[in-house]
């Protein structure tokens, strides 16, 4: 067993034959979650057993364009469909969007950023990525388009979308936006917008991002919510072309670390790697209504404590 630290999260990495013996169990050392990398098919039901989740490592979220946005809107609930035109009435009311469709103006760029990290310094265990893709988004080789709003002459938004043509796709794949603007959803707007930009360069699929299974760490369970309001569903990213898309197997000791509620999509059937269904397991310390968390792409959703809350196996 070897421990590591990932972005200020303890995580005790284990191999087949830690599994015996649960070394984690008499550790000394502060350990938040136990993984094992790549799982052996025929290990998936002792793992789950032991309280293990079996699930893709990282998430992509995917969603078909379809031919124009009101098609697009009609798969979205009532209060999804209303959420998002409110949001475009107050921003279309108040704002100046500017979309830079051809190629991404340096200074406009840089200004983003900088709300960017403002943004991600605000965030536990914040990372900032858009910085270290600056020269890519204005240089290439890959082709870039942004989305900006502006409130008079402040930069109060933006969002990055890279072009993937040999996907048929475009990855939404930074936004940032002000905190009184984050209140108004000004986010939506953008990415809708976005959407808007790719159905007219003709794409078919849209991502909003590819994020680590385990929500409550870098991401919190309320993103999860909102993509799926959005109209985008997770699916493992090795199903999407990602080609280090791997499984793993994750077992949540305590949420000393986590953000309460912990929220990772596990396999529905581990031990058939050929069913690719998810479920959702919340963790949590809380009384919780699991329902707040559901999506038409889950076989259910279930709720646990951490594992040093209970003495059984699950």
């Amino acid at each position: 067993m070897k421990i590591v630290d990932e972005h200020g999260l303890s995580v005790a990495l284990i191999e087949t034959a830690d599994l015996t013996a649960e070394p984690w169990l008499s550790s000394d050392r502060h350990i938040d979650v136990v993984r094992m990398l790549k799982p052996p098919v025929g290990l998936r039901d002792d793992l789950a057993a032991r309280g293990f989740i079996c699930k893709p490592e990282m998430l992509t979220w995917l969603a078909r364009l379809e031919s124009d946005e009101s098609t697009f809107l009609a798969r979205l609930g009532n209060k999804s469909r209303q959420d998002i035109r409110r949001a475009q009435r107050q921003a279309a009311g108040s704002l100046r969007e500017v979309v830079q469709d051809e190629s991404v103006d340096a200074e406009t760029l840089d200004r983003f950023l900088a709300l960017y990290e403002e943004r991600v310094s605000g965030m536990q265990f914040g990372v900032p990525y858009a910085r270290r893709h600056r020269e890519a988004v204005l240089h290439g080789p890959q082709k870039y388009f942004a989305h900006f709003a502006f409130e008079h002459d402040e930069l109060v938004g933006g969002c990055l979308v890279l072009e993937c043509p040999e996907e048929d796709a475009i990855r939404i794949r930074f936004s940032a936006v002000t905190e009184s603007w984050r209140r108004s959803s000004l986010a939506r707007t953008l990415y809708f917008s976005a959407l808007q930009t790719a159905r007219s360069k003709g794409y078919t699929w849209a991502t909003l991002g590819d994020e680590p299974n385990l929500y409550g760490h870098l991401t919190q369970a309320g993103l999860f919510s909102f993509k799926v309001n959005m109209g985008f569903t997770a699916v493992p990213s090795q199903d999407f072309s990602d080609p280090t898309g791997c499984d793993e197997a994750d077992l949540v000791l305590n949420l000393a670390t986590l953000k309460d509620p912990c929220l990772i999509l596990g396999y529905a059937n581990p031990s058939d790697v050929t069913e690719r269904a998810l479920y959702g397991n919340l963790i949590t310390e809380s009384e919780i209504d699991a329902r707040k968390f559901s999506a038409h792409f889950l076989t259910e959703m279930k709720t646990r404590p951490p594992r040093n809350l209970r003495g059984a196996r699950d």
